[in-house]
Protein backbone atom coordinates (compact mmCIF):
# COMPACT_ATOMS: atom_id res chain seq x y z
CA UNK A 1 0.00 0.00 0.00
CA UNK A 2 1.48 3.60 -1.02
CA UNK A 3 -1.06 5.82 -0.29
CA UNK A 4 -4.98 6.68 -1.51
CA UNK A 5 -7.15 9.60 -1.33
CA UNK A 6 -7.93 9.16 2.18
CA UNK A 7 -4.12 9.53 2.90
CA UNK A 8 -4.21 12.48 0.87
CA UNK A 9 -7.32 14.02 2.20
CA UNK A 10 -5.95 13.56 5.67
CA UNK A 11 -2.52 15.04 5.41
CA UNK A 12 -4.09 18.18 3.49
CA UNK A 13 -6.46 18.84 6.73
CA UNK A 14 -2.56 18.74 8.94
CA UNK A 15 -0.86 20.51 6.71
CA UNK A 16 -3.29 23.63 6.78
CA UNK A 17 -3.38 23.54 10.14
CA UNK A 18 0.67 23.07 10.98
CA UNK A 19 1.08 25.72 8.05
CA UNK A 20 3.18 22.61 6.00
CA UNK A 21 2.89 21.22 2.85
CA UNK A 22 1.23 18.03 1.91
CA UNK A 23 4.74 16.38 0.86
CA UNK A 24 6.69 17.26 4.08
CA UNK A 25 3.53 16.66 6.13
CA UNK A 26 3.89 13.13 4.40
CA UNK A 27 7.73 12.69 5.36
CA UNK A 28 7.35 13.89 8.86
CA UNK A 29 4.74 11.41 9.47
CA UNK A 30 6.69 8.18 8.00
CA UNK A 31 9.56 8.80 9.93
CA UNK A 32 6.97 8.62 13.00
CA UNK A 33 5.97 5.75 11.88
CA UNK A 34 2.47 6.26 12.08
CA UNK A 35 -0.36 4.68 11.01
CA UNK A 36 -3.01 5.94 8.98
CA UNK A 37 -6.50 6.14 10.63
CA UNK A 38 -9.34 4.77 8.46
CA UNK A 39 -11.52 8.22 8.24
CA UNK A 40 -15.29 7.81 8.19
CA UNK A 41 -16.90 4.27 7.31
CA UNK A 42 -17.76 3.37 4.07
CA UNK A 43 -21.51 4.00 2.42
CA UNK A 44 -23.28 0.76 2.46
CA UNK A 45 -24.96 -0.86 -0.93
CA UNK A 46 -28.87 0.11 0.57
CA UNK A 47 -27.63 3.51 1.15
CA UNK A 48 -27.04 4.19 -2.84
CA UNK A 49 -30.74 4.94 -3.69
CA UNK A 50 -30.64 7.93 -1.06
CA UNK A 51 -27.45 9.38 -2.19
CA UNK A 52 -28.78 9.11 -5.31
CA UNK A 53 -31.97 11.46 -4.08
CA UNK A 54 -29.45 13.30 -2.68
CA UNK A 55 -27.76 14.50 -5.58
CA UNK A 56 -30.96 15.39 -7.61
CA UNK A 57 -32.05 16.87 -4.62
CA UNK A 58 -28.72 19.23 -4.98
CA UNK A 59 -28.81 19.47 -8.26
CA UNK A 60 -32.37 20.65 -8.40
CA UNK A 61 -32.04 23.40 -5.94
CA UNK A 62 -29.11 25.26 -7.93
CA UNK A 63 -31.44 25.24 -11.06
CA UNK A 64 -34.95 25.64 -9.69
CA UNK A 65 -34.19 29.35 -9.76
CA UNK A 66 -33.40 29.28 -13.46
CA UNK A 67 -35.35 26.92 -15.07
CA UNK A 68 -39.29 26.81 -15.39
CA UNK A 69 -39.98 23.23 -15.18
CA UNK A 70 -42.92 21.78 -12.96
CA UNK A 71 -41.99 19.31 -10.54
CA UNK A 72 -42.65 15.65 -10.80
CA UNK A 73 -44.85 15.65 -7.48
CA UNK A 74 -48.56 15.66 -8.05
CA UNK A 75 -50.59 19.08 -7.07
CA UNK A 76 -53.44 16.75 -6.10
CA UNK A 77 -51.89 14.81 -3.82
CA UNK A 78 -52.75 17.44 -0.54
CA UNK A 79 -55.52 14.67 0.65
CA UNK A 80 -55.90 11.04 0.28
CA UNK A 81 -57.83 9.56 -2.69
CA UNK A 82 -59.34 6.55 -3.57
CA UNK A 83 -58.22 4.41 -6.64
CA UNK A 84 -61.23 1.86 -8.29
CA UNK A 85 -60.51 -0.67 -5.74
CA UNK A 86 -61.15 1.96 -2.38
CA UNK A 87 -57.35 1.79 -1.56
CA UNK A 88 -55.80 5.06 -0.11
CA UNK A 89 -53.14 6.56 -2.46
CA UNK A 90 -52.16 9.44 -0.63
CA UNK A 91 -48.58 11.04 -0.83
CA UNK A 92 -47.00 8.89 2.07
CA UNK A 93 -47.56 6.01 0.06
CA UNK A 94 -45.34 6.81 -2.43
CA UNK A 95 -41.84 4.88 -1.25
CA UNK A 96 -38.38 6.25 -1.03
CA UNK A 97 -37.25 4.24 -4.07
CA UNK A 98 -39.89 5.58 -6.48
CA UNK A 99 -39.14 9.40 -4.66
CA UNK A 100 -35.73 9.23 -5.55
CA UNK A 101 -36.58 7.79 -9.30
CA UNK A 102 -38.50 10.82 -9.47
CA UNK A 103 -36.72 13.26 -8.00
CA UNK A 104 -33.55 12.06 -10.23
CA UNK A 105 -35.62 12.37 -13.21
CA UNK A 106 -36.05 16.20 -12.52
CA UNK A 107 -32.24 16.02 -11.68
CA UNK A 108 -31.26 15.17 -15.27
CA UNK A 109 -34.16 17.72 -17.29
CA UNK A 110 -32.41 20.40 -15.02
CA UNK A 111 -28.70 19.63 -15.84
CA UNK A 112 -29.13 18.99 -19.10
CA UNK A 113 -30.85 21.87 -19.71
CA UNK A 114 -29.14 25.01 -17.23
CA UNK A 115 -27.48 27.16 -18.49
CA UNK A 116 -23.23 26.98 -18.72
CA UNK A 117 -22.62 29.05 -16.02
CA UNK A 118 -24.58 26.61 -13.70
CA UNK A 119 -22.82 23.61 -15.38
CA UNK A 120 -19.77 25.37 -14.94
CA UNK A 121 -19.99 26.07 -11.19
CA UNK A 122 -20.72 21.90 -11.00
CA UNK A 123 -17.53 21.37 -13.32
CA UNK A 124 -15.58 23.55 -11.06
CA UNK A 125 -16.83 21.73 -8.06
CA UNK A 126 -15.24 18.57 -9.71
CA UNK A 127 -12.32 19.13 -11.22
CA UNK A 128 -10.70 20.05 -7.87
CA UNK A 129 -7.05 18.97 -6.41
CA UNK A 130 -8.70 19.05 -2.76
CA UNK A 131 -11.40 16.70 -3.25
CA UNK A 132 -12.22 13.20 -5.31
CA UNK A 133 -15.97 12.21 -6.59
CA UNK A 134 -14.17 8.38 -5.74
CA UNK A 135 -11.97 7.30 -3.12
CA UNK A 136 -9.17 6.08 -4.90
CA UNK A 137 -5.95 3.69 -3.69
CA UNK A 138 -2.39 2.79 -4.83
CA UNK A 139 -0.29 -0.12 -3.99
CA UNK A 140 3.12 -1.52 -5.74
CA UNK A 141 4.22 -5.00 -6.88
CA UNK A 142 7.70 -4.78 -6.24
CA UNK A 143 8.54 -7.67 -8.04
CA UNK A 144 7.36 -6.58 -11.46
CA UNK A 145 7.54 -2.70 -10.71
CA UNK A 146 4.20 -2.33 -11.45
CA UNK A 147 1.85 0.56 -9.31
CA UNK A 148 -1.56 -0.50 -9.20
CA UNK A 149 -4.43 2.97 -9.11
CA UNK A 150 -7.41 1.28 -8.04
CA UNK A 151 -10.72 3.99 -8.06
CA UNK A 152 -14.08 3.13 -6.14
CA UNK A 153 -17.39 3.82 -7.96
CA UNK A 154 -20.06 6.56 -7.46
CA UNK A 155 -20.30 6.62 -3.34
CA UNK A 156 -20.30 10.51 -2.84
CA UNK A 157 -22.67 13.20 -3.91
CA UNK A 158 -19.48 14.42 -6.18
CA UNK A 159 -19.84 11.39 -7.96
CA UNK A 160 -23.87 11.21 -8.49
CA UNK A 161 -22.94 15.21 -10.12
CA UNK A 162 -20.09 13.62 -12.33
CA UNK A 163 -22.68 11.33 -13.42
CA UNK A 164 -25.52 13.79 -14.01
CA UNK A 165 -22.84 16.17 -16.24
CA UNK A 166 -23.04 13.79 -19.41
CA UNK A 167 -22.98 16.67 -21.87
CA UNK A 168 -20.52 16.05 -24.55
CA UNK A 169 -17.44 18.05 -24.70
CA UNK A 170 -13.69 17.76 -26.67
CA UNK A 171 -11.74 15.74 -24.84
CA UNK A 172 -7.62 16.77 -24.62
CA UNK A 173 -8.06 19.19 -27.32
CA UNK A 174 -8.75 16.13 -29.98
CA UNK A 175 -11.39 15.23 -32.20
CA UNK A 176 -13.14 13.23 -29.79
CA UNK A 177 -16.11 13.90 -27.71
CA UNK A 178 -16.34 12.94 -24.06
CA UNK A 179 -18.95 12.42 -20.70
CA UNK A 180 -17.89 16.40 -19.23
CA UNK A 181 -18.68 15.35 -15.90
CA UNK A 182 -16.32 12.67 -15.61
CA UNK A 183 -14.05 14.49 -17.37
CA UNK A 184 -13.79 17.34 -15.17
CA UNK A 185 -13.45 14.86 -12.19
CA UNK A 186 -10.65 12.71 -13.99
CA UNK A 187 -8.76 16.21 -14.69
CA UNK A 188 -8.60 16.81 -10.65
CA UNK A 189 -7.42 13.86 -10.13
CA UNK A 190 -5.15 13.59 -12.70
CA UNK A 191 -3.23 16.16 -10.32
CA UNK A 192 -3.74 14.31 -7.11
CA UNK A 193 -2.00 11.21 -8.80
CA UNK A 194 0.61 12.72 -11.24
CA UNK A 195 3.31 12.95 -8.30
CA UNK A 196 3.05 9.24 -7.73
CA UNK A 197 3.75 8.71 -11.20
CA UNK A 198 6.50 10.29 -11.77
CA UNK A 199 7.29 9.14 -8.20
CA UNK A 200 7.25 5.54 -9.57
CA UNK A 201 9.34 6.58 -12.66
CA UNK A 202 11.92 8.36 -10.81
CA UNK A 203 12.55 4.98 -8.67
CA UNK A 204 12.37 2.25 -11.61
CA UNK A 205 13.11 3.75 -14.73
CA UNK A 206 11.93 2.16 -17.90
CA UNK A 207 10.92 -0.92 -15.77
CA UNK A 208 7.76 1.10 -14.42
CA UNK A 209 4.57 0.18 -15.76
CA UNK A 210 1.25 1.57 -14.38
CA UNK A 211 -2.14 -0.89 -14.13
CA UNK A 212 -5.37 1.66 -13.80
CA UNK A 213 -8.88 -0.36 -13.26
CA UNK A 214 -12.15 0.41 -11.09
CA UNK A 215 -15.52 -0.09 -10.63
CA UNK A 216 -18.58 1.48 -12.56
CA UNK A 217 -17.60 5.39 -12.46
CA UNK A 218 -13.86 4.44 -10.89
CA UNK A 219 -13.43 2.29 -14.26
CA UNK A 220 -14.39 5.39 -16.18
CA UNK A 221 -12.07 7.49 -14.11
CA UNK A 222 -9.35 5.13 -15.03
CA UNK A 223 -9.76 5.08 -18.44
CA UNK A 224 -9.15 8.90 -19.06
CA UNK A 225 -6.61 9.36 -16.61
CA UNK A 226 -4.58 6.12 -18.31
CA UNK A 227 -4.92 8.23 -21.77
CA UNK A 228 -4.70 11.65 -20.37
CA UNK A 229 -0.97 10.22 -18.77
CA UNK A 230 -0.07 9.00 -22.41
CA UNK A 231 -1.06 12.18 -24.69
CA UNK A 232 0.14 14.90 -22.62
CA UNK A 233 3.64 12.79 -22.31
CA UNK A 234 4.04 11.89 -18.82
CA UNK A 235 4.07 7.98 -19.28
CA UNK A 236 5.34 6.17 -22.63
CA UNK A 237 3.06 3.61 -23.93
CA UNK A 238 5.34 0.89 -23.20
CA UNK A 239 4.86 1.48 -19.51
CA UNK A 240 1.13 1.53 -19.62
CA UNK A 241 -0.93 -2.11 -18.79
CA UNK A 242 -4.24 -2.32 -20.10
CA UNK A 243 -7.06 -0.70 -17.98
CA UNK A 244 -9.57 -2.70 -16.84
CA UNK A 245 -12.77 -1.87 -15.95
CA UNK A 246 -16.20 -3.29 -14.07
CA UNK A 247 -19.32 -2.31 -15.28
CA UNK A 248 -18.18 1.01 -16.32
CA UNK A 249 -20.87 3.31 -18.15
CA UNK A 250 -19.29 4.20 -21.88
CA UNK A 251 -18.13 7.74 -21.75
CA UNK A 252 -16.41 8.59 -25.39
CA UNK A 253 -18.19 9.20 -29.09
CA UNK A 254 -15.00 7.94 -31.39
CA UNK A 255 -12.83 6.24 -28.37
CA UNK A 256 -11.90 3.81 -31.00
CA UNK A 257 -10.62 5.71 -33.51
CA UNK A 258 -8.40 7.59 -30.54
CA UNK A 259 -6.96 4.07 -29.50
CA UNK A 260 -5.87 3.81 -33.26
CA UNK A 261 -4.61 7.32 -33.15
CA UNK A 262 -2.16 6.84 -30.60
CA UNK A 263 -1.28 3.70 -31.71
CA UNK A 264 -2.88 1.43 -28.87
CA UNK A 265 -4.43 -1.77 -29.62
CA UNK A 266 -8.56 -2.71 -28.69
CA UNK A 267 -7.28 -4.67 -25.92
CA UNK A 268 -5.68 -2.04 -24.25
CA UNK A 269 -9.14 -0.91 -22.61
CA UNK A 270 -10.53 -3.87 -21.63
CA UNK A 271 -14.35 -3.46 -20.19
CA UNK A 272 -15.84 -6.63 -18.37
CA UNK A 273 -19.62 -5.93 -17.94
CA UNK A 274 -22.19 -8.47 -16.14
CA UNK A 275 -24.45 -10.01 -18.57
CA UNK A 276 -27.43 -7.75 -17.08
CA UNK A 277 -26.03 -4.82 -15.47
CA UNK A 278 -27.73 -1.46 -16.76
CA UNK A 279 -25.05 0.41 -15.70
CA UNK A 280 -22.88 0.11 -18.86
CA UNK A 281 -26.00 0.11 -21.12
CA UNK A 282 -26.66 3.65 -20.41
CA UNK A 283 -24.77 5.49 -22.69
CA UNK A 284 -24.89 2.42 -25.39
CA UNK A 285 -28.26 1.52 -25.41
CA UNK A 286 -30.86 2.56 -28.64
CA UNK A 287 -32.20 6.31 -27.65
CA UNK A 288 -35.45 6.61 -29.35
CA UNK A 289 -36.12 9.43 -31.96
CA UNK A 290 -37.89 11.86 -29.44
CA UNK A 291 -35.54 11.59 -26.42
CA UNK A 292 -32.64 12.54 -29.53
CA UNK A 293 -35.23 15.29 -30.61
CA UNK A 294 -35.14 16.53 -26.72
CA UNK A 295 -31.62 16.67 -25.68
CA UNK A 296 -31.04 18.55 -28.79
CA UNK A 297 -33.59 20.97 -28.33
CA UNK A 298 -32.75 21.77 -24.83
CA UNK A 299 -28.93 21.37 -24.65
CA UNK A 300 -27.03 22.56 -28.22
CA UNK A 301 -24.06 20.13 -27.70
CA UNK A 302 -26.03 16.97 -28.48
CA UNK A 303 -27.08 18.29 -31.89
CA UNK A 304 -23.38 17.71 -33.07
CA UNK A 305 -22.91 14.44 -31.21
CA UNK A 306 -22.07 11.98 -33.93
CA UNK A 307 -22.93 8.84 -32.07
CA UNK A 308 -26.57 10.49 -31.34
CA UNK A 309 -27.20 11.35 -34.80
CA UNK A 310 -25.64 8.70 -36.57
CA UNK A 311 -25.85 5.55 -34.26
CA UNK A 312 -28.80 6.55 -31.94
CA UNK A 313 -27.02 6.80 -28.72
CA UNK A 314 -24.83 8.62 -26.39
CA UNK A 315 -21.19 7.29 -26.52
CA UNK A 316 -20.16 4.23 -27.69
CA UNK A 317 -18.59 1.09 -26.35
CA UNK A 318 -14.71 1.32 -26.17
CA UNK A 319 -11.93 -1.27 -26.63
CA UNK A 320 -12.61 -4.94 -26.10
CA UNK A 321 -15.58 -6.33 -24.62
CA UNK A 322 -15.86 -8.79 -21.90
CA UNK A 323 -19.29 -10.03 -20.89
CA UNK A 324 -18.97 -11.66 -17.28
CA UNK A 325 -22.12 -14.60 -17.01
CA UNK A 326 -22.85 -15.64 -13.60
CA UNK A 327 -24.56 -19.10 -11.89
CA UNK A 328 -27.94 -18.97 -13.05
CA UNK A 329 -28.83 -19.48 -9.30
CA UNK A 330 -27.64 -15.95 -8.87
CA UNK A 331 -29.02 -13.80 -11.92
CA UNK A 332 -30.72 -15.63 -14.82
CA UNK A 333 -28.50 -16.29 -17.72
CA UNK A 334 -28.38 -13.77 -21.09
CA UNK A 335 -30.62 -15.42 -23.96
CA UNK A 336 -27.26 -14.74 -26.05
CA UNK A 337 -24.93 -16.22 -24.09
CA UNK A 338 -24.66 -20.52 -23.15
CA UNK A 339 -25.91 -21.10 -20.18
CA UNK A 340 -23.61 -21.61 -16.20
CA UNK A 341 -20.67 -19.31 -15.52
CA UNK A 342 -18.03 -17.71 -17.77
CA UNK A 343 -16.47 -14.63 -19.24
CA UNK A 344 -17.24 -14.35 -23.13
CA UNK A 345 -15.44 -11.99 -25.41
CA UNK A 346 -17.08 -10.07 -28.57
CA UNK A 347 -14.43 -9.47 -31.09
CA UNK A 348 -13.59 -10.09 -34.10
CA UNK A 349 -10.12 -10.95 -36.58
CA UNK A 350 -7.96 -7.68 -36.98
CA UNK A 351 -7.91 -7.21 -40.91
CA UNK A 352 -8.18 -4.22 -43.14
CA UNK A 353 -11.80 -5.27 -44.44
CA UNK A 354 -14.64 -3.49 -42.74
CA UNK A 355 -16.86 -6.09 -42.47
CA UNK A 356 -15.68 -7.72 -39.08
CA UNK A 357 -15.85 -4.04 -37.32
CA UNK A 358 -19.51 -3.68 -38.80
CA UNK A 359 -20.01 -7.47 -37.55
CA UNK A 360 -18.71 -6.31 -33.99
CA UNK A 361 -20.61 -3.47 -33.84
CA UNK A 362 -23.69 -4.86 -34.72
CA UNK A 363 -22.83 -7.60 -32.25
CA UNK A 364 -22.53 -4.89 -29.47
CA UNK A 365 -25.51 -3.39 -30.38
CA UNK A 366 -27.43 -6.10 -30.46
CA UNK A 367 -26.14 -6.82 -26.49
CA UNK A 368 -26.26 -3.54 -25.14
CA UNK A 369 -29.91 -4.05 -26.39
CA UNK A 370 -31.14 -6.96 -24.81
CA UNK A 371 -32.38 -5.99 -22.37
CA UNK A 372 -32.65 -2.55 -22.93
CA UNK A 373 -32.24 -0.29 -19.67
CA UNK A 374 -36.23 1.14 -20.04
CA UNK A 375 -37.22 -2.76 -20.03
CA UNK A 376 -34.70 -3.50 -16.90
CA UNK A 377 -36.23 0.11 -15.07
CA UNK A 378 -39.92 -1.30 -16.32
CA UNK A 379 -39.66 -4.13 -13.90
CA UNK A 380 -40.50 -3.21 -10.10
CA UNK A 381 -37.86 -5.90 -8.62
CA UNK A 382 -35.23 -3.92 -10.06
CA UNK A 383 -35.49 -0.96 -7.55
CA UNK A 384 -34.04 -0.83 -3.77
CA UNK A 385 -31.14 -2.54 -2.16
CA UNK A 386 -32.63 -6.48 -3.24
CA UNK A 387 -33.46 -5.26 -6.64
CA UNK A 388 -32.08 -6.73 -10.15
CA UNK A 389 -30.28 -3.38 -10.52
CA UNK A 390 -28.11 -3.39 -7.47
CA UNK A 391 -27.38 -7.09 -7.82
CA UNK A 392 -26.35 -6.85 -11.51
CA UNK A 393 -23.90 -3.72 -10.99
CA UNK A 394 -22.33 -3.67 -7.08
CA UNK A 395 -19.16 -4.53 -7.04
CA UNK A 396 -19.36 -7.45 -4.60
CA UNK A 397 -21.22 -9.32 -7.63
CA UNK A 398 -18.87 -9.05 -9.97
CA UNK A 399 -16.49 -9.87 -7.46
CA UNK A 400 -18.14 -13.21 -7.11
CA UNK A 401 -18.77 -13.75 -10.43
CA UNK A 402 -15.31 -13.60 -11.30
CA UNK A 403 -14.38 -15.78 -8.45
CA UNK A 404 -16.45 -18.48 -9.99
CA UNK A 405 -15.06 -18.32 -13.32
CA UNK A 406 -12.06 -18.59 -11.88
CA UNK A 407 -12.89 -22.08 -9.96
CA UNK A 408 -14.28 -23.07 -13.25
CA UNK A 409 -11.44 -22.41 -14.88
CA UNK A 410 -9.07 -23.96 -13.00
CA UNK A 411 -10.42 -27.17 -12.50
CA UNK A 412 -10.59 -27.10 -16.20
CA UNK A 413 -6.74 -26.82 -16.52
CA UNK A 414 -6.87 -29.79 -13.71
CA UNK A 415 -8.80 -31.74 -16.38
CA UNK A 416 -6.28 -31.03 -18.88
CA UNK A 417 -2.91 -31.72 -17.52
CA UNK A 418 -4.98 -34.91 -16.14
CA UNK A 419 -5.73 -35.92 -19.34
CA UNK A 420 -2.23 -34.73 -20.75
CA UNK A 421 -0.74 -36.97 -17.94
CA UNK A 422 -2.55 -40.27 -19.41
CA UNK A 423 -1.57 -39.00 -22.86
CA UNK A 424 1.97 -39.14 -21.63
CA UNK A 425 2.12 -42.19 -19.61
CA UNK A 426 0.54 -44.69 -21.19
CA UNK A 427 2.27 -45.36 -24.63
CA UNK A 428 5.46 -45.68 -22.46
CA UNK A 429 4.00 -48.50 -20.13
CA UNK A 430 1.72 -50.39 -22.62
CA UNK A 431 3.25 -52.59 -24.80
CA UNK A 432 3.05 -52.17 -28.58
CA UNK A 433 1.17 -55.07 -29.16
CA UNK A 434 -1.78 -54.77 -26.88
CA UNK A 435 -4.77 -54.93 -28.36
CA UNK A 436 -7.15 -51.67 -27.62
CA UNK A 437 -10.13 -54.16 -27.57
CA UNK A 438 -9.07 -55.92 -24.65
CA UNK A 439 -6.65 -58.66 -22.91
CA UNK A 440 -7.35 -61.85 -22.27
CA UNK A 441 -5.47 -62.96 -18.60
CA UNK A 442 -6.23 -66.36 -18.78
CA UNK A 443 -9.71 -66.66 -19.87
CA UNK A 444 -11.03 -63.21 -18.44
CA UNK A 445 -10.58 -59.95 -20.47
CA UNK A 446 -10.50 -56.49 -18.23
CA UNK A 447 -10.85 -53.21 -20.13
CA UNK A 448 -12.12 -50.00 -18.97
CA UNK A 449 -13.92 -47.46 -21.18
CA UNK A 450 -12.96 -43.82 -21.43
CA UNK A 451 -15.12 -41.71 -23.84
CA UNK A 452 -14.20 -43.79 -27.20
CA UNK A 453 -10.85 -45.38 -26.47
CA UNK A 454 -10.55 -48.30 -24.42
CA UNK A 455 -7.48 -49.15 -22.01
CA UNK A 456 -6.47 -52.18 -20.24
CA UNK A 457 -4.93 -52.50 -17.18
CA UNK A 458 -4.05 -56.40 -17.43
CA UNK A 459 -1.43 -55.60 -20.10
CA UNK A 460 0.89 -54.31 -17.42
CA UNK A 461 0.49 -57.17 -15.33
CA UNK A 462 0.64 -59.64 -18.16
CA UNK A 463 3.89 -58.71 -19.81
CA UNK A 464 6.23 -57.39 -16.96
CA UNK A 465 9.21 -57.69 -18.67
CA UNK A 466 7.89 -55.09 -22.22
CA UNK A 467 7.20 -52.76 -19.46
CA UNK A 468 10.26 -52.79 -18.05
CA UNK A 469 11.76 -52.19 -21.47
CA UNK A 470 9.56 -49.19 -21.32
CA UNK A 471 10.16 -47.54 -18.25
CA UNK A 472 14.42 -48.17 -19.45
CA UNK A 473 13.36 -45.58 -22.60
CA UNK A 474 11.50 -43.56 -20.27
CA UNK A 475 14.29 -42.86 -17.90
CA UNK A 476 16.54 -42.23 -20.92
CA UNK A 477 14.43 -39.78 -22.33
CA UNK A 478 13.51 -36.23 -21.23
CA UNK A 479 11.98 -37.92 -18.43
CA UNK A 480 15.03 -38.82 -16.22
CA UNK A 481 14.27 -36.24 -13.64
CA UNK A 482 11.81 -38.66 -12.73
CA UNK A 483 14.39 -41.91 -12.43
CA UNK A 484 15.50 -40.00 -9.14
CA UNK A 485 12.39 -39.74 -7.46
CA UNK A 486 11.02 -43.36 -8.47
CA UNK A 487 14.79 -44.75 -7.03
CA UNK A 488 14.48 -43.22 -3.87
CA UNK A 489 11.41 -45.15 -2.77
CA UNK A 490 13.35 -48.42 -4.22
CA UNK A 491 16.33 -47.51 -2.30
CA UNK A 492 14.18 -47.20 1.32
CA UNK A 493 12.74 -50.63 0.39
CA UNK A 494 15.96 -52.21 -0.02
CA UNK A 495 17.88 -51.13 3.14
CA UNK A 496 14.49 -52.35 5.05
CA UNK A 497 14.93 -55.49 3.90
CA UNK A 498 18.65 -55.44 4.97
CA UNK A 499 17.55 -54.66 8.13
CA UNK A 500 15.20 -57.32 8.76
CA UNK A 501 17.45 -59.94 7.00
CA UNK A 502 20.13 -58.68 9.46
CA UNK A 503 17.79 -58.38 12.05
CA UNK A 504 17.20 -62.51 12.14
Amino acid sequence: MITSSKEKRELGTKAEKMGLSSENLKTQRDEEGQEQKNLGSRISASAAYQIAASAASYLHSHTRTILPFISSSPENSKGPSKDSSGSDSSSDMINSDVASLMATTDSVTAVVAAKEEVKQAVADDLNSTHSSPCEWFICDDDQSATRFFVIQGSETLASWQANLLFEPVQFEGLDVLVHRGIYEAAKGMYEQMLPEVRSHLKLHGKRATFRFTGHSLGGSLSLLINLMLLIRGEVPASSLLPVVTFGSPSIMCGGDSLLRKLGLPRSHIQAIIMHRDIVPRAFSCNYPDHVAELLKAINGNFRHLPCLKNQKLLYAPMGQVLILQPEEKFSPHHHLLPSGTGLYCLTCQVSDNDSEEKLLLAAQRVFFNSPHPLEILSDRSAYGSEGTIQRDHDMNSYLKCVRGVIRQELKRIRKTKREQRRKIWWPLVLPHDINAGGIILGRSVATMNAGQDQFNFAGVLQTGRESLKRFSRLVASQYRHLFVVLLLPAKLLLVGAFSLISLR
